[in-house]
């Protein structure tokens, strides 16, 4: 569809054929603000030509693409095509100025006079309108998190793009610097401790077990002493940088809607540092499937079945695609996760979470908190016993279903001692395939026991599955064992029960995901220890489609049939004898 307007500036009309969206954004709304562009040009025979756009702010859609549209339906000659483009842009970079200068002049004033008129009121409730304000400051920051992320994600969608990621490879190198300074002066203290005790327990002499005890305290704190500077001087660098890339991202995005060209950097081969893990990061053993779930109306799903290590899969911040599109796809609707087994102690010095802390220190966070305020977060919220009551996607809470679902605090370490099956969420974009983790909580003998359907392992699975559905997270990577290594209880055997049971759960969610109606498809990975031998590899992959319905395809023969004359006559066909 078009739409027809008229430029008379040279004394006739001009039919002029302009997109129906490009059009809709040049039509006045009545409650905008009208501001008219007046711009001037000298033709060959030395009259002026005057031209005035009426314009209505704010501006919907690029500036630099309006300036184009309006350069073609008033037929601005180039030779003072630049001219109109600059003349433009500045234009309306004022008028946006005023506006948002004459709003916040227009906001104090109001705010006054409801100060001056409700004095008495104000005063009454104090409490009230802290508490109130506390609320809008919140909000207000929520929002500029948020535009400050949509910009971001233009800016990877535009020519911008390789300035993005130089920008965060080189805060990269600088906190990794700072990071393994750390790290040499932790080892060499360590060292100097174990060269200490050794030699006073072997000098020759009775050794005083007060004394031993005596020395590995003060070692203890030396050493508490050293991580507590360099985790200070970590995190004021890490706010330090975020801070900065947050500032370079609303400048350039400023500078791309004013149309200003962006060149590449030089390339670096090792644009960031090497990740802990295996070298080759590829998975010893791949196998894909699609699966059908439903029984009138079928959904499909993709299912992988992998053996790679799920540290590999986190391995920070890389240069490959894969992590690319992890970025690419970071504010949009299609989401990727990965459930992660954890220790019962909601904190970041043991277990598996330790080890993601340390994963997601090597790299910047520009997006999100970084992890241990996360899960500061999620204390509060679960001695909160109103939060916990409120079952909501959002409240990183444990499923009702999960029998003996008391939190207790444990006195001596002050760390929140977590019932087996719950599940709590943190955000991560400096992982390598995913955004999310779900933190699955079960201790040691739970893993290595053999579950049921009502073992609230796979019931806090069952909700994590759930949380990530309602959530647009279409890519899934699950443990298909609930643990991410083997040790020497794990056989043979036990391997494929447990995959069984997994399979089963999972079967079970899809179903129940399909009887909401939804019909979207989902991507399941799921990933076994990297130390899996092939046999148990190769007994999983074939037991998936006795678990699944895997479609196959149906062949038909064709028959041959020979024709008489009458039904070629019918057919209008010409035989020769």
């Amino acid at each position: 569809a078009v739409v027809s307007t008229q430029s008379g500036h040279y004394g006739r009309g001009v039919s002029v054929s302009i997109p129906t969206d490009l059009a809709n954004l040049m039509t006045p709304k009545e409650s905008d603000s009208q501001h008219n562009f007046d711009f001037s040009y000298s033709i060959p025979k030395g009259n002026t030509i005057k031209i005035s756009i009426p314009l209505s702010f704010p501006i919907e859609g690029l500036t630099t693409d309006l300036a184009e549209v309006y350069l073609k339906e008033y037929r601005i000659p180039c030779f003072v095509e630049d001219s109109f483009r600059s003349e433009f842009l500045q234009f309306v970079r004022n008028e946006e100025e005023h506006m948002i200068q004459m709003k916040g002049d227009a906001k104090l004033n109001d705010i006054s006079e409801d100060f001056f008129n409700d004095l008495d009121f104000l005063a009454d409730g104090q409490l009230d309108q802290n508490n109130d304000s506390a609320n809008e400051r919140t909000i207000d920051k929520r929002r500029e998190e948020e535009y400050l992320g949509l910009k971001w994600h233009s800016l990877l969608h535009s020519p911008a793009l390789p300035l993005v990621r130089a920008e965060e490879s080189k805060a990269a190198h600088e906190l990794q610097s700072l990071v393994s300074q750390r790290n040499t002066e932790i080892k060499k203290i360590q060292d100097h401790h174990i060269l200490a005790m050794e030699g006073y327990v072997n000098n020759g002499t009775q050794v005083d077990s007060n004394a031993v005890n005596d020395l590995a305290a003060s070692q203890m704190e030396q050493r508490q002493a050293c991580e507590v500077k360099w985790a200070s001087s970590i995190s004021h660098l890490m706010e330090e940088q975020k801070k900065n890339f947050h500032m370079w991202v609303e400048q350039t995005h400023l500078d791309s809607m004013e149309g200003k060209k962006f060149y590449a950097p030089p390339a670096s081969d090792d644009c960031y540092g090497p990740i802990p893990g295996d070298p080759s990061g590829a998975p010893r053993f791949v196998e894909s499937f699609t699966v059908c779930i439903g029984s009138q109306l079928k959904i499909t799903h993709n299912v992988r079945l992998a053996v790679e290590s799920f540290w590999d899969l986190c391995g920070g911040v890389s240069g490959s695609p894969e992590q690319l599109q992890t970025s690419l796809s970071l504010y949009t609707n299609s989401l990727s996760g990965a459930i992660m087994v954890v220790d019962n102690r909601l904190n970041v010095y043991t277990g598996n979470t330790n080890r993601l802390t340390k994963v997601t220190e090597l790299h910047p966070e520009f997006h999100f908190p970084q992890l241990e305020k996360q899960l500061s977060i999620i204390r509060q919220k679960l001695l909160n016993p109103d939060d916990v009551r409120r079952r909501t996607p959002t409240n990183y809470l444990i499923d009702e279903t999960v029998p003996d679902c008391t939190i207790r605090e444990d006195r001596a370490s002050g760390d929140l001692i977590l019932p087996t099956g719950t599940c709590y969420i943190t955000r991560h974009s400096n992982l390598k395939k995913f955004h999310t983790v779900f933190h699955l909580v079960a201790t040691r003998k739970e893993i290595h026991d053999d579950v049921t359907s009502r073992d609230p392992l796979l019931l806090g699975l069952k909700v994590s599955l759930k949380l990530a559905a309602e959530n647009s997270i279409d890519n899934l990577y699950v443990p298909i064992l609930l643990c991410h290594e083997l040790d020497g209880n794990m056989d043979h055997a036990w391997c494929v029960r447990r995959a069984e049971n997994v399979f089963k759960c999972v079967k079970g969610f899809m179903i129940e995901y399909g009887s909401t109606g939804a019909t979207a498809s989902k991507t399941f990975h799921f990933t076994l220890p990297r130390d899996t031998p092939e046999r148990t590899f190769s007994a999983i992959c074939s037991l998936l489609p006795s678990v699944f319905r895997v479609p196959c395809p149906m062949v038909f023969e064709a028959r041959k049939k020979t024709l008489t004359v009458e039904e070629l006559m019918k057919l209008n066909i010409d035989t020769v004898s």
